[in-house]
């Protein structure tokens, strides 16, 4: 074996690849979460391993060398790649995967401005450190390691169905539900973040270090940047060839983050030979580390081949924030009032020039000045950006010099004076009350996630959260109405200015919010559907409800305990699906990624000595006919 790597060190890229590539397949491994109704501020937890299980039980591959952090409620928009190893030649039919609690933050938000901090417990209210569950692959769609190939391994933490809230006791019983799959299981933007390995004016490589920390994954990406890909380097921005030459300049090892599509490809005919890409050498390390997943691979006549490509939309570096030994802080989160130059942020996440991530809880304070630079994320030309752009709910990164602060609050100071802002999108959720030409007035109940009593919004402009007026320039407003919730996604108005109060760059109304399911039955329910077959399941709505039982549509929360007519679930029909049986005694979850595979496993099992605990799903509901059109269900069973 140390033979084999000496030649293959010696060897040039893409003659390397290709010996790997024959050696075995390599694999892309996602994670993402899906949302509660319970409003977490933040869910920071350890991710201590994820290890691909191989069929009878045997070890398999570890994904993570090494435990990190992830806070989960940043994953309810975006999908985070984990790594992208070359995977041993067999067949993997589950991944077993531990989050540590020890050291948990997990926070509420309950309209205050620090929220509530939950305790951590298991189901007999012990405090909770380390959990494992085993999560097995759809029988029909294992993941299968042959050369040439290369697979995604889809995982998905659903907050909904793995916490119970106790505001009373300031607990959260936790019992995982997390989901894994073979197929695409969502929609959302994909980030790789990690260290450039090599680039050139066609694509650039990366490694694998995810979320904010500083341990790293295994295996490199190779990322195909278009004459449409916009890029910030330390706030200086481009867009296509122009801010992929700026990237070669850039320090190797540097972090860089890049937002895209992931794209699972799986011919079902050969293909013909092509010629083989050849990356520039990237750093010395072990082959398992630095095989870059290709399309170009070299394919045999009458071998097919799978493929990951990876379309890069924006591409952020950020040097002197990550550890590289350069000079700067970061703080992101959510502004929650401005006076002047100084801007509060709320529960900030603060990244030191060390890497060290921490959570601070309480207020930030960010202090601004007229030369701090600010820019927008996914801005593809450079423009003049006042500081005044900055204002009450506004989503930052800000770049500076951190320090303690002497105020009382528990937060930090960072000065930005001389440094800079990123100006991430926002999202604005409420009722509509007013509609006119490409305009909605909302009564609004959260800004970036938070509920909007955690806000101050004197001196930011004519705001009135009852009363804020969002401008929809080319939106369909078609389906909205009085009364009806909406979701918007776009940038505050700057500071101090008059209305609109927010521009919207999407819209999701009624027909297109993701409805989001969660019940709970006291002590287990062996009737929990009047009925559940190939078609539907029915929900028995005159069960003995735990204390959730509802369907939330943004801002609108619909009660299902007596609904009539009563709440029908439907699969979705197409597009990513997924569906779960949890098993909270064991810690198992099975996973299928046809709604036929589920409702059949759920009828073997839900049998009448097996009680039901909860169930959650996510899809579109029409309030008149209680229909719910679900792309993922999860049941979890007491068993």
């Amino acid at each position: 074996m140390r033979a084999l790597i000496s030649k293959l060190l010696a060897l040039p890229m893409g003659a390397a690849l290709l010996i790997m590539a024959a050696c075995s397949g390599s694999a892309v491994v996602t994670l993402t979460a899906t949302p509660s109704s319970d409003p977490f501020i933040v869910y920071q937890v350890g991710l201590a391993s994820v290890q691909l299980t191989k069929s009878g039980g045997k070890s398999g591959l570890m994904i993570l060398p090494a435990e990190t952090t992830v806070d989960f409620t940043k994953l309810f928009d975006l999908t985070e790649v984990l790594g992208a190893p070359p995977v041993p030649k067999g067949t993997y039919t589950s991944a077993f995967i531990t989050l540590d609690y020890s050291a948990a933050q997990i926070i509420y938000d309950d309209g205050s401005l620090d929220g509530v901090a939950l305790a951590p417990v298991d189901a007999k209210g012990n405090p909770l450190t380390t959990i494992s569950v085993s999560v097995t692959l759809d029988p029909a769609d294992p993941f299968r390691s042959a050369a040439k190939q290369v697979a995604l391994v889809a995982l998905n933490f659903n907050l909904a169905a793995s916490n119970a809230v106790n505001l009373s006791a300031r607990t959260v019983t936790v019992t995982p539900l997390i989901s894994a799959s073979t197929l695409p299981i969502d929609a959302k933007t994909v980030r790789i973040r990690g260290p450039i390995m090599s680039t050139n004016a066609a694509f650039f490589t990366t490694g694998v270090t995810p979320f904010d920390g500083t341990t790293a994954g295994l295996g490199t990406l190779s990322i195909d940047p278009s004459s449409t890909t916009a890029y910030d380097i330390n706030g200086f921005v481009a867009v296509g060839a122009a801010g992929q030459v700026q990237l070669e300049a850039v320090p190797g090892n540097s972090l860089v983050q890049t937002f895209g599509t992931l794209t699972v490809t799986t011919p079902t005919t050969p293909t013909t030979p092509t010629t083989p890409t050849t990356p520039t050498t990237p750093a010395a390390t072990t082959p398992a580390t630095t095989t870059p997943i290709n399309t170009n691979i070299y394919t045999s006549p009458t071998t097919a081949t799978s493929g990951v490509s990876f379309a890069a939309t924006q591409v952020l570096v950020d040097i002197g924030a990550q550890g590289l030994g350069g000079v700067g802080d970061q703080i992101s989160g959510i502004v929650s009032a401005r006076s002047g130059d100084t801007v509060a942020v709320e529960d900030a996440t603060l990244i030191q020039s060390g890497g060290t991530v921490t959570f601070v809880p309480g207020t930030t304070i960010v202090n601004l000045g007229p030369n701090t630079l600010v820019t927008f994320f996914g801005q593809s030309v450079a423009e003049a950006i006042s500081p005044q752009q900055i204002t009450v709910g506004s989503s930052i990164q800000a770049f500076g010099t951190e320090s303690p602060t002497t105020a009382s609050t528990g937060g930090v100071l960072l000065d930005a004076s001389a440094g800079r802002v990123r100006l991430d999108p926002t999202t604005a959720e409420g009722l509509v009350t007013a509609q006119g030409n490409a305009a909605l007035t909302l009564n609004l109940t959260s800004l970036g996630g938070r509920l909007i009593s955690a806000f101050d919004f004197t001196g930011s402009g004519n705001v009135a959260p009852n009363q804020y007026a969002v401008s929809a320039p080319s939106l369909s407003l078609a389906n909205v109405s009085v009364g009806a919730p909406v979701v918007v996604t776009g940038f505050p108005s700057a500071f101090g200015t008059a209305s609109p109060d927010f521009t919207a760059s999407t819209l999701l109304d009624p027909t297109t919010i993701n409805a989001e399911l969660v019940v709970d039955w006291s002590g287990g329910n062996a009737a929990p559907f009047t009925t559940f077959d190939s078609t539907a399941i029915t929900v028995n709505v005159t069960s003995s409800f735990g204390a959730r039982h509802q369907i939330q549509i943004g801002s609108q929360i619909v009660n299902i305990a007596g609904l009539s007519p009563a709440l029908t679930i439907t699969p979705i029909g197409s597009g990513a699906m997924e569906f779960s049986i949890g098993h909270s005694a064991s810690f198992t979850i099975e996973t299928f990624d046809t709604y036929g595979a589920f409702i059949t496993q759920l009828q073997s099992e839900l049998n009448g000595a097996t009680l039901a605990a909860g169930m959650t799903a996510v899809g579109q509901y029409t309030v008149s006919t209680a229909a719910f059109s679900a792309a993922s269900i999860t049941v979890f069973l007491d068993n």
